[in-house]
């Protein structure tokens, strides 16, 4: 009888484990898609650079978004 209880407390604690482990993984997927790209953005800009492509923005200028009409936008 005690055998039981113990193996049914036992595979309690492992079931909560199984299911806590899966829920930590699925909530840490969704903070880290909201979080990494504004971090790459702000990393990005700190370095003045794309940290993906490792395109320079700073020394080239496209002139022509300069001259927006604001009526368009």
């Amino acid at each position: 009888m005690i055998l039981y209880i113990i193996v049914g407390i036992l595979t309690a604690f492992l079931l909560g484990y199984i299911v806590g482990k899966h829920y930590g993984w699925e909530k840490g997927y969704i903070e880290a898609e909201a979080i990494v790209p504004l971090e790459l953005r702000q990393q990005s800009l700190e370095k003045g650079k794309c940290l993906i492509c490792a395109g320079s923005w700073g020394k080239e200028r496209n002139y022509e978004n300069f001259s927006r009409d604001l009526d368009t936008l």
